[in-house]
């Protein structure tokens, strides 16, 4: 029986190399200096296409429908590869990162904080952190946006990994250091290992980064059960009323990894979406004005609650399309446990394999000109089976993102609790891209806040 080459098909076609790739290096230049647009040509040379960085390569899915093979059978496709070995460098073994095995075990602890009857308390504090934030802005004033969406985010997710937020120093400290992080795992992703491996200052910088936020995550811990952190519903009390047992979360490393993604993730994603959906409201003064129209009629002179988020049809429509054209998690790797075949191609095991929410939210034969922001492609009537297969900001199967219903909740109640009191607009002369870190996010978002009267 002949033996097939690493990736050939059983006719006995290879997987095709992306074009553009340098001696020694691969494409990691191409992906270091603009990996989107790399992504998005992906699908022109096949439905698998591989990559190399350095001495190393990764084979990225391009159909909705091969991804969703990666999503739907963890055991063979399991958590791993260049995105989920950085993420480990934080945040240790998690919910997340952890292998199949582990992984319903650590689900069953952690799901108790995202349980749908908890949502209305969580709701109230969105909106208290939200306004503690936005109540310093001025009428006129020009807002950097991102920044204080992350800020809503990291205060939100204190409450709910913690049920105590951070001092104000220590607050900012986070913030800044869950950026740097942020940013530090894309370039380290895509760096051949070597480099990764050097004492540069970039490294370096990385490292105290990694300890910092560690150590903040600590202190917190550390100050459970005092009497201004008492114990309640929040992530921190879940893990601590689990019975310890070798190896588990509750061991002091463990609780520490579980908490430190919460934290990250809770700051980043929420941060990003709200950021990007006002900046497309921005761009859109009809489209906002319609959004405002549905919030005050829901709302009123009130203050938004959960119980809202129902009559909010049109702001879900705007948050789900902004998911759609600017996904946090733009890219997230698997490794192959096995050998097996994807495609047709023959995976042998310990392939690294990549999926691209990003490549699949913006192919045309999808979504029709993706890069125009349109909620109306989410009317019942509109959508069609292949885009619910291809939306997949929050990732699928079992892993699917455990907070999912908690990160629309929190979106929802900041983008209304800003549009009751704010009206947003562009500043001229202003040029937003999308910056492709650990996360998609708004580099250059600047809007002015126009007081809404009345």
């Amino acid at each position: 029986m002949a033996v097939l080459s690493l990736g050939a098909s059983s006719s006995g076609a290879p997987i095709p190399s992306a074009p553009g790739a340098l001696p020694l290096l691969g494409h990691s230049p191409a992906l270091l200096r603009d990996p989107l647009s790399l992504l998005r040509a992906l699908p022109e040379h096949g439905e698998l296409v591989r990559l190399r960085v350095g001495a190393g390569e990764f084979v990225v899915a391009c159909t909705p429908e091969l991804t969703q093979e990666l999503l739907h059978d963890p055991r063979t496709f399991d958590k791993g590869g260049f995105f989920f070995d950085r993420l480990r460098e934080l945040t240790g073994n998690n919910v997340a990162s952890c292998p199949h095995a582990e992984h319903a075990a650590q689900r069953r602890r952690v799901q108790p904080i995202f349980r749908r009857d908890r949502m209305p308390g969580y709701g109230r504090t969105i909106v208290e952190q939200a306004a503690a934030v936005t109540g310093g802005w001025r009428d006129n004033a020009v807002i950097d946006v991102f920044p204080d969406m992350l800020r809503i985010g990291a205060r939100c997710a204190a409450v709910l990994v913690f049920g105590a937020t951070f001092p104000p120093k220590a607050l900012e400290r986070t913030i800044s250091d869950i950026t740097l992080y942020v940013e530090g795992i894309f370039t380290r992703m895509f760096l051949p290992p070597v480099l990764a491996r050097l004492p540069l200052p970039a490294n370096l910088r990385y490292g105290q980064v990694r300890k910092r936020l560690r150590h903040a995550v600590s202190a917190m811990v550390d100050g459970y059960g005092r009497a201004d952190h008492p114990a309640g519903g929040d992530l921190l009390t879940a893990l601590m009323d689990c019975a310890p047992t070798p190896g588990d979360p509750e061991s002091p490393a463990g609780l520490v990894d579980q908490l430190t993604l919460m934290l990250m993730a809770g700051t980043e994603s929420t941060a990003t979406t709200v950021a990007w959906a006002l900046h497309e409201l921005s761009r859109d003064p009809v489209l906002q004005h319609r959004v405002q129209i549905e919030v005050d009629a829901a709302i009123g002179s009130g203050t938004p609650t959960h119980a809202h988020i129902g009559h909010l049809e049109l702001t879900g429509r705007v948050l789900t399309e902004t998911l759609r054209k600017y996904p946090a998690a733009w890219i997230l790797s698997r490794v192959a446990t096995r050998d097996t075949i994807l495609g047709g191609h023959r995976i042998p095991s310990g392939t690294t394999l990549v999926f691209s929410p990003y490549l699949l939210h913006h192919r045309p034969d999808v979504f029709p000109d993706p890069d125009r922001f349109d909620p109306d492609r989410w009317l019942p009537a509109n959508v069609c089976p292949v885009m619910r297969k291809a939306l997949i900001p929050f990732g699928g199967g079992t892993r699917k993102c455990a907070g999912d219903t908690f990160a629309m909740v929190e979106s929802a109640l900041v983008l209304a609790s800003i549009l009751t009191r704010w009206s947003l607009d562009p500043v001229p002369d202003t040029r937003v891209r999308p910056a492709a870190y650990g996360a998609l996010q708004p580099d250059g978002l600047r809007l002015r806040a126009v007081g809404r009267s009345g």
